[in-house]
């Protein structure tokens, strides 16, 4: 070993390649099975994630803090699983009730209430920022912010609750108002009783978002009313750990069995939790099915690269071979001789390739947190590198069998003897098996990722490499003689090196598989990233997006144009997922080019896309003073008794809340009536949405659409200027209907006075549309679909997004858009809420950032009254995707193709090390016979550098044939996503 360091030390290296790869593995394996499970986990939906078990009866015998004490224990018995968090609670249905007063005080008994549920959530305080105190006490109750805003209270004030199962009203003082802290906490969301999502059915205009949250109170509240009735809620969310100490199938046993030992107890359990299981089950067996693939694949290459070096090697040591047999060495010490000179370095190799394989597989993929995964990767780690030095230490027995079983005389030969027919046969028989594996894989079932599919690559390139190898040496073999018959004597010494030398196929035929398996390893792998990257541009939207609150719509797209007036960093967007048949994504469109991540499947350019949603339109009609003043003619047609008529204009002010500015009880005559806006007072002022003529009760002050019997002509509306003048309203194509489904409640007429509004007749079907609408946006809205629907009549169309429902025009097409997927509308924010009229919020509010948008726009954001609650990054979304299992395998599969091409180049060195002596003698010959230097130079490397160059080439061309006929053998994407 002393006189062979470069051999010995090569020797050292490929088995260190080996064990480390073999180490790697299992760790490899074990860390992404709990990334897998940590990366499931935190993108599953809560109710994908979560269980709840309730529970109904009275508080018999001792709090209620006990008795969800004891459910929260018996919730866990029935579960028998540990990984989850906890949270108990227990709600009252009912109504909370308020009298305050309303509309600044100017209409007092106002009757408002919601269906707010009377709750204890334990540990809901220190979840919520809290304007006053946490409520405990036995009559104390604490409202969110959206209830308290529209019943109109605040700390200090009274309501009551009203419940079946509480025989008198609850007196409750608000010692609070709470806002969640984050919304989309487990705590929050794991329970739909708390944070209303949808509007309540037929909710007056005012209602422009959820307002039926939980109404929290303090356990002393149920322990006095003891209600007849009382419903104990336990959730537990899973945490990462659940499928880290239990495999999917054990998760999916113990919910089955704790479903029936649930209802046993008097509980009913719900959960979605085994679709997570599954998602995690299937990654998984994709992950364990293709890294010990991967490995096992690593692991032939690495023996065989092995086999080659150890088989040169031994070339060279085939006269000290002769020499101990000549000088009677017994058959054993001569195995143990030159066996050792294997055994050693490829020892020692595993003892460094074990710690290095794990350094790697947890840099690569982080460490393994469960103490009692960490075991059981050591364990498989050791096992693998016993396999490895095992297989390597077989490899290099069966490249010194033929030298250990020669004579002497044959040992002390000059020339190497010619190869045997039986490895050629062997070679032959590779061919054919590897040929019919591919074949096989290539008209397997669809989706299909058996182990012999993930093999493909590798069994195309051994069966065309060697093929490809032997082609190499034949040909060299033909061009001899035509190179010495053309006077080229270097190409054909070259090509007789090629021809002749043994073994040089197949160092070729490693090479080129090698070459091969890291070129298909990488395209699919970049492929696949890149994939990972589209999902994520088309799921995300924009570089950057912001999950933000805001009060409405209109209040949204104010905020961000107020935080970014250049329109290039930051863009309004309300995203509605629960719209009919549509998934709607109402955008700020004139600023999309700038910001969103535009792509080609959404059907045209982003310039083009903002022109075709975004079209010219009349000017709003603004509102600037502090005083609005309404010049009308009132005309009585059919008097009613008991009724109290008035008109309003509803108005947007500066923030984008709706104003009311109501005048009356209207009299029948000529009329100017004043109303007070203070908000309008300052530049721009406010924009005018609609007129409207309502009428109340006299008890409750409760405005709704008038009834017929009512005409009113309006003269004018004036703010210290006028407003609206006698041109402006006797011109009708100034004015609109609805465009919503809802039949219009006026009849609009122009008169030389000015716009006469008359109520319609009554008439059968929904609710009338009270407003009459300046034309300040085109109708129908223009849209681009990414499916486009049917259309059975003209102008049937209609898009739906929160409450409203408009007419629509569809402009463009597209295969997907963003956030939206393949079936779904984008429309233009600005002119959707203006034809929708309804200020109404959204189900998902965000901002989108362009990617240049500099760090304080947030900051600039929430200084307009945003309030972030998430975020989502193109960045960290294609990173989850490459979290999962295919991505890993893939990644497996590359570093394994790295390793492969190192072991090639480390034979490659072990030949070139081998060679040395025998080649300089060659070429020493050659120049002492007269040969000229320049060509002993040209054939000492030329030979090495034609068989890589052709590997190489070779290699390259497979890279296309198994990519074109074999294509993907693993998806990227488990649950079946294609780039569109």
């Amino acid at each position: 070993m002393r006189a062979r360091r470069t051999q010995a030390l090569t020797l050292l290296l490929l088995s260190t390649l080996a064990a480390a790869a073999a180490a790697a593995a299992p760790w490899y394996v074990l860390a992404s099975t709990e990334r897998i499970a940590t990366r499931h986990v935190e993108s599953a939906p809560i109710t994908e994630r979560s269980l709840e078990t309730v529970g109904e009866g009275q508080i018999e015998g001792g709090s209620v803090a006990a008795h969800l004490e004891a459910n929260a224990q018996l919730t866990q018995s029935v579960v028998e699983l540990g990984g989850f968090t906890t949270y108990t609670g227990a709600y009252l249905t009912g109504s909370l009730v308020s009298a305050a007063p309303q509309d600044g005080g100017s209409a007092l008994g106002v009757k408002r209430e919601t269906d707010s549920p009377l709750t204890l959530r334990t540990g809901g305080c220190d979840r919520a920022t809290v304007e006053g105190r946490c409520a405990t006490g036995a009559g104390e109750v604490m409202l969110s912010y959206r209830t308290a805003h529209w019943l109109g209270v605040k700390p200090g004030d009274q309501v009551s609750y009203e419940a079946v199962d509480v025989h008198d009203a609850l007196q409750l003082t608000v010692t609070g108002i709470y806002r969640p802290i984050d919304p989309v906490d487990p705590f929050w969301s794991s329970n739909a009783q708390l944070i209303a999502v949808d509007l309540p059915a037929g909710a007056p205009p005012e209602i422009t978002e959820p307002v039926d949250d939980a109404a929290l109170v303090g356990g002393a509240v149920f322990d006095k009313i003891q209600p007849a009735k009382l419903r104990f809620v336990v959730d537990m969310v899973a945490e990462p750990k659940l499928f880290v100490e239990n495999t999917p199938s054990e998760v999916r046993a113990f919910l089955a069995a704790a479903t029936v030992k649930a209802a046993n107890n008097r509980l009913s359990m719900y959960t979605s939790l085994t679709v997570t299981a599954d998602r995690v089950e299937r990654d998984r067996q994709l992950l364990s099915l293709g890294v010990p693939v991967g490995a096992f694949q690593l692991l032939l290459l690495c023996w065989f690269a092995l086999y080659l070096a150890v088989k040169y090697t031994g070339e060279e040591r085939r006269p000290d071979v002769g020499l101990v047999k000549l000088r009677g060495a017994t058959r054993g010490r001569t195995w143990a001789l030159v066996g050792g000179q294997s055994a050693v370095p490829m020892i020692a190799g595993a003892l460094i390739g074990l710690p290095l394989g794990y350094l790697v597989a947890t840099a690569v993929t982080g460490a393994i947190q469960e103490p009692a995964v960490v075991s059981q990767a050591a364990s498989l780690s050791v096992g693998a590198v016993v396999v490895a030095v095992l297989g390597a230490l077989l490899a290099a027995l069966l490249a010194e069998r033929r030298a250990l079983g020669s004579t002497v005389a044959d040992l002390l030969r000059q020339a190497p003897g010619r190869a045997r027919a039986w490895r050629d046969l062997f070679d032959l028989v590779l061919v054919i098996v590897a040929g019919i594996a591919v074949y096989q894989v290539k008209h397997r079932a669809s989706g299909d990722a058996a182990g012999l599919a993930l093999l493909a690559p590798g069994l195309a390139a051994l069966a065309c490499a060697l093929v490809a190898s032997r082609a190499i040496t034949a040909i060299a073999g033909r061009m001899v003689e035509g190179a010495l018959r053309h006077g080229r004597p270097a190409r054909a010494l070259t090509a007789i090196y090629l021809a002749r030398r043994p073994g040089v196929h197949r160092l070729a035929a490693l090479m080129i598989v090698t070459v091969a398996l890291l070129g298909t390893s990488y395209i699919t792998w970049s492929a696949g990233v890149d994939a990972g990257r589209d999902r994520a541009e088309l799921e995300v939207g924009a570089d950057r997006v912001l999950i933000v609150r805001a009060e409405n719509r209109l209040a949204l797209l104010h905020a961000v144009r107020a935080a970014d007036p250049s329109g290039k960093q930051a863009m309004a967007v309300v995203q509605s997922l629960r719209s009919a048949q549509d998934r709607v994504l109402l955008v700020d469109s004139p600023r999309l080019p700038a910001v969103a991540a535009w792509r080609p499947e959404y059907g045209m350019t982003a310039e083009q896309a903002a022109a075709t949603l975004h079209p010219q339109a009349p000017d709003p009609v603004m509102v600037t003073g502090g005083e609005l003043t309404f010049d009308l003619d009132v005309a009585m047609t059919a008097p009613e008794r008991g009724r109290t008529l008035f008109f309003e204009a509803v108005l947007a002010d500066p923030a984008g809340a709706r104003l009311v500015a109501r005048v009356g009880p209207l009299v029948a005559g000529p009329a100017t009536l004043k109303a007070q806006v203070p908000a309008c007072a300052k530049a721009p002022g406010c924009r005018l949405s609609s007129l409207a003529i309502t009428q109340s009760t006299l008890d409750q002050k409760v405005f709704f659409a008038a009834r017929p019997g009512i005409e009113v002509t309006v003269r004018g509306l004036s703010a210290g200027s006028p407003v609206l003048g006698k041109e402006t309203l006797s011109d009708r194509t100034r004015w609109r209907l609805s465009v919503s489904p809802a039949p219009p409640n006026l009849i609009v007429a122009p008169a030389a006075a000015g716009l006469v509004l008359r109520v319609a007749p009554i008439r059968p079907g929904p609710a009338t549309d009270p407003g009459v609408y300046p034309i300040d946006t085109p109708a129908p809205i223009a849209s681009i679909r990414a499916k486009r629907l049917q259309q059975r009549i003209a102008g049937d169309q209609r898009v739906t997004y929160g409450s409203a429902s408009i007419s629509e025009r569809i402009a463009g097409s597209a295969t997907r858009l963003p956030r939206i997927g393949d079936q779904g509308v984008l429309v233009d924010l600005e002119y959707a809420d203006r034809l929708g009229a309804d200020f109404g919020a959204g189900e998902s509010m965000q901002v989108w950032l362009a990617s240049d948008a500099p760090r304080d726009v947030v900051g600039r954001l929430e200084a307009q009254g945003l309030i972030v609650q998430g975020e989502e990054t193109i960045d960290g979304t294609a990173a989850r995707y490459a979290s999962f299992g295919p991505p890993l395998t893939l990644q497996f599969m590359l570093l394994s193709a790295i390793v492969g091409v190192a072991l090639a180049i480390g034979s490659a060195t072990v030949v070139a090390a081998v060679e040395r002596r025998p080649r300089s003698a060659e070429l020493s010959a050659l120049r002492n016979q007269g040969a000229p230097a320049r060509l002993v130079q040209r054939v000492a490397v030329e030979g090495y550098l034609i068989l890589v160059g052709a590997s190489l080439l070779t290699g390259l061309l497979l890279v296309v044939l198994i990519r074109t006929y074999i294509g993907d053998v693993l998806p990227y994407f488990a649950d079946g996503w294609s780039t569109p």
